[in-house]
């Protein structure tokens, strides 16, 4: 049975809890302020376009359906990196529940980390 230092962690279940957390404060940092904007000009070209993806395109001086087209290639690449991230998120609160000792758990947040990092 694994050892749990009191003073840190009085259970598993309290180690797991925080190493969990460690984790999901980890994506949330390395979510860029990015996000919120890209969902904007990802609704505007669902809508056909919108202000602030005429504004792109006059700042850009292309056309519309250019920029429309270029944000659904960003969106497309944007998933793909956004799934694998979260597939490293997954992964990761699987290794902390199966980990024997908060060792282990402190070194699957670790390596979450450095994947997000690349």
């Amino acid at each position: 049975m694994a050892k749990f230092n009191v003073a840190r962690f009085a259970s598993q279940e309290e180690a797991i809890a925080h190493y969990l957390d460690q984790v999901d404060q980890a994506a949330l940092a390395a979510k860029s302020d990015f996000t919120t904007i890209r969902e904007v000009k990802w609704q505007e070209v669902l809508a056909g376009g919108g202000p602030v993806l005429r504004a792109e395109a006059e700042a850009l001086g292309c056309t519309l359906a250019e920029v429309i087209q270029s944000v659904t290639v960003a969106r497309k690449a944007w998933c793909t990196s956004e799934a694998a991230k979260e597939s490293a998120r997954i992964k990761a609160k699987a290794a902390i529940r199966e980990a024997q000792s908060p060792a282990d758990m402190h070194a699957a947040v670790q390596q979450y980390c450095a994947e997000l990092a690349t």
